[in-house]
């Protein structure tokens, strides 16, 4: 209670002196004996920046009045802005806006001079520069861990410019170097104040919407305090990644360096679809005769087409080359582009791709189709339904087409007579009459697409896939940059031309060393690690955060994951745990081996923490710790190719001769009729996506090959025995890692197989 009159009274003798009334030397004395006072008061006493910012303040004005001035009595005082300038003139005073000019000009440190804030709390110095807006230069300092040591402490500065002891001075000070700050030490505050690295918005608002779903109090404040949590340990993680070098794990990360064109021609029997090279339907440039600039829907023609294409089991996915739909058999090994429906027709129809697909679903009961009997003259049934949708009959004497009034000599002729534009054109307009009839008054549906001129025109304009989450793209750190051009930013240029420029860039040692960096940078950021199959060839990706065991095949598909709903929340209840500790989420704890019995401990590195925060800070923050819980995870899950594309669901094989199901006990004698059994039957849960699909195939097609060759045997989960070596392989290693190993080159002698360039595929 003895403060509070002492600081009204200097309140008021400090406003009685800001009059302006001092025309005699007495009364300037007398602001200066005040002014020493309230610099010798205990309460300036308290703050120490304020009180070195008055005593600059103190000897400027000493040296402004000892000053000698010709034709002057009364020396300049400060004043307030509230006199107009006659009247300053007459008392000449200084107006507060005109100090700190004074400043500059009169001190010896005027080239260092700055305008500051200055912080109370943190005894802080902010500089103000006229880039930046005052408020957001103060927020970063308030969003600093000097400012703020805990997420829910009070945010609001104390303005030294107008505490209760000088309400009317000056907002802006000046820096001199002074104040608990010294001002060289200022560039390092500025580095502090701004982030490494931003998170991406579109994480960033997704990480929102689910702080909101998870924590107890979803005020904008809590919110903003999780973002600021979760900003602080990735800005830590960030900073330790930028000093780690990635140049002796390149091959863990190996880019997809072939096209599907490429796979098709190393792969593949010569494909009757000669011309898939071209990227356009050579039809284009074909002149039809007499024909009727009549616009048609042609949906419904191609919805037939697929149908019968997906009754046949056929793959319909993505060219990476050409960005265009395509088909693939695996019965047959079969690959074609989607506007080659010639090709694709004859190939379904053909006597080997129907004994093929019949020996197949004849094999494996687990496997649907349309009909119960899966045999060659059912097939063949279905095909002929397919004829008979577009008017086509078969006779004694061949077939008819009922629409355009005509016989065909073969089943070649017959899928070249459909495609025409003729009998397109006909068959469209009986599709739209037939719907017209049975619904007089109903709008054309959807799926029909838009009208178009001619079939090559319609196959051009509709059902182009979105390629968005094109894996070339995400593995390469490709950016679109025209039309016709590509940027690649681990390179940084430009690729100029087609999309096989873009192919042909990417199998480069220069590319390939630069993205390497780039691929472990971002697993590093976004807390996933890079793994080698334990029972395969080649690699693979693991989430060290979700607490359910996260592996996938691809980089795209990590990439994907961390952007996903489950990896997002995930993160969110970590925030959580770590703000409020009735609310710690015991499965991510135990995933992560922090028991808290006694104290808070991290098991796998032995470090014990003051409270829950430092915990989750330490999880999401720490790179060691994150390798740790991706190790303890591989070696409890220890994987073959086959198991990460099917989410955990085994195949045993004995050299890649035969294969078991450990879901239904079924046998396979082929990596086709395997492929199918996964792809297909309906006892799995969690099935490989078609676009995936393809490239599993080329690389157990690649793994088989090398287990097979080296004599593998995997005969149960995590005992995999080498036939060369005749001992299983030893706890530290896998299938890739003991082929190179000294032991088992020594027994295969000659046979020795290199395994070098196994990572290059995906």
């Amino acid at each position: 209670m003895a403060a509070k009159p002492d600081i009204e009274e200097l309140e008021k003798t400090m406003s009685e002196l800001t009059v302006l009334s001092f025309r005699k030397p007495d009364e300037v004395r007398k602001l200066t004996r005040h002014f020493r006072n309230v610099i010798n008061h205990p309460l300036t006493h308290e703050k120490p920046a304020l009180l070195t910012y008055l005593k600059n303040l103190y000897e400027t004005h000493k040296q402004i009045i000892v000053q000698k001035r010709e034709g002057v009595e009364v020396e300049y005082i400060f004043t307030t802005e509230k006199k107009n300038s006659v009247q300053r003139q007459r008392f000449n005073s200084l107006p507060v806006s005109e100090v700190p000019e004074l400043l500059k000009a009169e001190l010896v440190m005027s080239d260092e001079a700055q305008q500051v804030h200055i912080c109370t709390d943190c005894n802080v110095e902010i500089p103000l520069n006229d880039e930046e807006p005052l408020m957001e230069s103060l927020q970063k300092h308030f969003n600093l861990e000097i400012h703020q040591p805990k997420p829910k402490l009070k945010r609001e500065s104390i303005d030294v410019a107008e505490p209760v002891i000088l309400p009317n001075m000056s907002r802006r000070l000046s820096a001199m170097e002074c104040g608990e700050t010294p001002a060289q030490n200022l560039e390092q505050i500025l580095q502090l104040v701004k982030p490494m690295e931003k998170l991406d918005r579109t994480f960033l608002a997704k990480l929102e919407a689910s702080l909101i779903r998870h924590l107890p109090d979803n005020s904008e404040a809590s919110i903003d305090a999780a973002v600021k949590f979760y900003q602080a340990t990735y800005d830590k993680l960030c900073q330790d990644i930028s000093s780690m070098d990635f140049s002796m794990q390149t091959s863990s990360v190996a880019p997809i360096i072939m096209s599907i064109k490429d796979n098709v021609n190393q792969n593949f029997a010569t494909d009757t679809n000669k011309n898939y090279d071209n990227e356009e339907n050579e039809q284009l440039d074909k002149p039809t005769k007499n024909q009727l600039k009549k616009y048609r829907y042609y949906g419904p023609i191609e919805n037939y087409i697929v149908k019968l294409l997906v009754n046949h089991k056929l793959l319909s996915l993505v060219d990476d080359r050409t960005g265009k739909l395509a088909f693939f058999c695996m019965a047959c090994e079969y690959y074609t582009l989607r506007f080659r429906y010639d090709s694709v027709l004859n190939h379904v129809f053909s006597e080997t791709h129907i004994n093929n697909l019949s020996c197949i679903l004849r094999a494996d009961k687990h496997i649907p189709f349309t009909m119960e009997d899966p045999s060659m003259d059912k097939i063949k049934q279905m095909n002929q339904k397919f004829l008979h949708s577009h008017s086509v009959t078969e006779d004694a004497n061949g077939f008819n087409c009922g629409l355009c009034r005509q016989s065909v000599e073969s089943l070649e002729a017959v899928i070249l007579h459909i495609l025409d534009e003729n009998h397109l054109g006909k068959l469209s307009d009986k599709v739209y009459r037939k719907m017209k009839a049975n619904n007089p008054d109903g709008a054309v549906p959807e799926e029909w697409g838009p009208k178009s001129l001619d079939w090559t025109k319609f196959l051009a304009s509709v059902g182009k896939p979105l390629n968005n989450r094109d894996h070339v793209v995400i593995e390469n750190f490709i950016k679109p940059s025209g039309k016709i051009a590509n940027y690649c930013s681990c390179c940084d240029m430009t690729l100029k031309g087609p999309r096989q420029v873009l192919f042909n860039h990417i199998r480069q040692k220069k590319h390939l060393r630069n993205a390497a960096p780039f691929k472990l940078a971002l697993l590093y950021k976004n807390h996933c690690r890079p793994s080698e199959y334990y029972a395969s060839f080649g690699n693979y990706y693991v989430c060290a955060v979700c607490p359910k065991f996260t592996a996938v095949p691809s980089f795209a598909a990590i990439v994907e994951h961390t952007e996903s709903t489950v990896h997002i929340e995930t993160i969110a209840k970590m925030v959580r745990s770590a703000l409020y500790d009735q609310n710690v989420d015991a499965e991510i704890l135990e995933n992560n081996k922090i028991t808290s019995n006694e104290s808070i401990k991290c098991e796998l590195c032995d470090v014990t923490f003051q409270d829950m925060n430092d915990a989750i800070s330490h999880i999401l923050s720490n790179i060691q710790h994150q390798n740790l819980v991706v190790e303890s995870q591989i070696q409890a899950n220890k994987r073959d190719i086959i198991s990460v594309y099917m989410q955990g669901n085994y195949i045993l094989h004995d050299e890649g001769s035969t294969f078991n199901c450990t879901v239904c006990k079924g046998i396979f004698n082929s990596i086709r009729s395997l492929l199918m059994h996964l792809v297909y039957a309906d006892h799995f849960v969690q099935k490989p996506s078609t676009e995936n699909v393809f490239r599993f195939y080329l690389e157990l097609k690649h793994n088989i090959n090398m287990l097979g060759r080296n004599k593998y045997h995997y005969y149960d989960f995590g005992k995999l025995k080498c036939g060369v070596c005749d001992a299983d392989v030893e706890e530290t290693e896998n299938a890739k890692k003991h082929v190179v190993s000294m032991r088992h080159r020594e027994n295969m002698g000659a046979s020795y197989v290199n395994v070098t360039d196994v990572t290059a595929m995906e």
